[in-house]
């Protein structure tokens, strides 16, 4: 029994992976929260420049907090705006079918001053 659910749980991390349990849902979403800018550290020091070297940069810090509209809320600080696709592209695409989605709630902040801001604020809808 313990296998299989470690198995279901290893598979259902992939972005085509369908958890049949909570445990597997959180295990996809931490997979996805693993984002901050030092993931992305060694691929770009080696010119390895794209969409996912530069949005893994762009994210300075990832919060797990108590949530006020709903139980948990994540909060992802950036630092540009190119972090959205880690957000939008990745977690978003992590947390749907997870069976988190009503429990959570992600909210990404871009606070610089050097970048010309597009938005302050964006929450991922789900």
């Amino acid at each position: 029994m313990l296998v299989s659910e470690v198995l279901q749980e290893i598979t259902s991390h992939r972005a085509d992976g369908k958890p049949l349990t909570l445990e597997a849902g959180i295990i996809r979403v931490a997979d996805a929260l693993d984002m901050a800018k030092g993931r992305s550290r060694i691929p770009f020091e080696h010119g390895k420049v794209g969409i996912h070297s530069l949005s893994a940069a762009a994210i300075e810090e990832v919060t797990i907090k108590d949530g006020e509209a709903h139980p948990i809320l994540i909060e992802i600080q950036m630092n540009n705006s190119s972090g959205i696709y880690q957000v939008d592209g990745l977690l978003k695409a992590k947390l749907r079918g997870s069976g988190l989605e009503p429990y959570v709630e992600v909210v990404a902040h871009i606070d610089t001053e050097s970048e010309k801001r597009l938005i302050q604020v964006y929450r991922l809808e789900t």
